[in-house]
C-alpha cells in the first residue's frame, strides 16, 4: 500500500519510521502547511514532498492516507480523501465530535474505501494476553478493570499549539492519552452503558483539562475506571481484578504479573511480544487490499470518543449518564 500522511510532526515521524519497517506499506509522499517541514520530512524519509493536499491526492499511484492532523481537520481530511478514492487512516480519536465521526464514516462507506483510526494500545501483546486471559476464564469473572495513564507534558505546554486550544481537545489529558485507556477497557471489556467523571484543570498554563478519571459500567455488569493526568511523571498501568485472580500491567516497569486466588503476591506472565504500531498499519494495509473491516473502524472509534464527550458533561452536570444520550441512540 502506498500511502501519503499529512501532518507533519514528532507523530508522523514516528509513523513513517514504522512504515520503514513494513513489507506492507510504502511511504509515498508527505504534506504539511509547513514548506520547510514538509521538505525536511521528504529527505528524511525518502519520499515525495507535496505542495498541497489537493496535489497529494492527485497522485495516481497512491492508494491511501495517513492523517496526523488537528482533531478538527480530521473529517474535510477524510472526507476530500474518500472523495478521491483514497483509504483513510486517522489517528486517534476519529474527531472531535460524534458527528463528524458518523460524516466520516459516511464519506468512507459511499466511496468504498476503508476507515480506519488509530488506536494502538490493545495490540500491545500485553493486553492481548490480558485478553485471551479474560476470554479463557483464566481470571474467572472479572469485575473491575482500572488504567492509568499520566505524563507531565501539561507542564510543558504554552498557548497557541493546537494542543492547548480546548476547542481541540475537549477534556484536556483525557482526550490526549486518557483515551488510550478508555479504548483498553472497551477492548477487554466490552461495550459501556453509563458513565460518570470528574474533569479538571490544576496546573497547566493554557486552559485545558490536566486531570481526570472517568467511571464506567460495562454491559456484563463490570466496572471499569480510567484516569489520565498531564501534570505528573509517566505511569501507563492497568489492574484487572476476578474471580480467578488480578492481573497487572505496568508498561515501564514490571511487565505482566498475574496473581491468583490464594496467592500472597503476583509473579512474572511471559506473552509473545509484538510491535503494537506495526500490526496497526499493516491490519489497515489488509483491510484496505481484502475489501475487510480494519479491527478499528470507524464505528467502533465512536465509542471511546463517545466516553471522553460524556465525561465533559457529566463533569460540568454533576450526574451520570446513559453512553447513548451521547452516541444520539434511543
Amino acid at each position: 500500500m502506498r500511502v501519503g500522511i499529512v501532518g507533519i510532526g514528532w507523530w508522523s515521524d514516528v509513523l513513517a519510521e514504522v512504515i520503514g519497517r513494513s513489507d506492507k506499506l510504502e511511504l509515498r509522499a508527505g504534506y504539511s502547511r509547513s514548506a520547510e517541514k514538509t521538505a525536511k520530512f521528504a529527505e528524511t524519509f525518502g519520499c515525495q514532498a507535496m505542495d498541497s493536499y489537493e496535489d497529494m491526492l492527485k497522485l495516481g499511484d497512491l492508494d491511501a492516507v495517513i492523517l496526523t492532523t488537528p482533531n478538527s481537520a480530521h473529517r474535510p481530511g477524510a472526507e476530500a480523501a474518500a472523495a478521491a478514492g483514497k483509504h483513510v487512516f486517522v489517528e486517534k480519536p476519529i474527531s472531535n465530535t460524534i458527528a463528524d465521526g458518523r460524516a466520516m464514516i459516511a464519506a468512507c462507506e459511499k466511496a468504498g474505501v476503508v476507515l480506519a483510526v488509530g488506536h494502538s494500545y490493545r495490540r500491545h501483546g500485553a493486553l492481548r494476553h490480558l485478553r485471551r486471559m479474560i476470554d479463557s476464564g483464566e481470571l474467572g469473572r472479572v469485575s473491575l478493570v482500572e488504567g492509568m495513564f499520566s505524563n507531565d507534558n501539561g507542564l510543558k505546554l504554552k498557548p497557541g499549539a493546537w494542543r492547548t486550544d480546548p476547542a481541540e481537545i475537549p477534556g484536556g489529558c483525557l482526550m490526549q492519552i486518557g483515551i488510550h485507556q478508555i479504548d483498553n477497557l472497551l477492548y477487554l471489556l466490552g461495550d459501556a452503558t453509563e458513565l460518570t467523571a470528574y474533569v479538571d484543570r490544576l496546573e497547566t498554563e493554557p486552559d485545558i483539562e490536566d486531570v481526570t478519571t472517568v467511571l464506567m459500567r460495562f454491559e456484563s455488569g463490570a466496572i471499569g475506571y480510567a484516569a489520565s493526568d498531564y501534570i505528573s511523571p509517566r505511569r501507563f498501568e492497568l489492574t484487572i481484578h476476578g474471580t480467578k485472580g488480578n492481573a497487572f500491567f505496568d508498561m515501564d516497569n514490571d511487565g505482566l504479573r498475574l496473581q491468583r486466588t490464594g496467592e500472597g503476591k503476583p509473579s512474572p506472565v511471559e506473552y509473545p511480544p509484538n510491535d503494537h504500531l506495526l500490526a496497526e498499519l499493516e491490519d489497515f494495509a489488509d483491510a484496505a487490499k481484502d475489501g475487510r473491516k480494519p479491527e478499528v473502524d470507524g464505528t467502533d472509534a465512536l465509542k471511546p470518543l463517545a466516553v471522553v464527550l460524556g465525561a465533559v458533561t457529566s463533569s460540568r452536570e454533576g450526574r451520570s449518564l446513559p453512553l447513548s444520550e451521547i452516541l444520539g441512540e434511543t
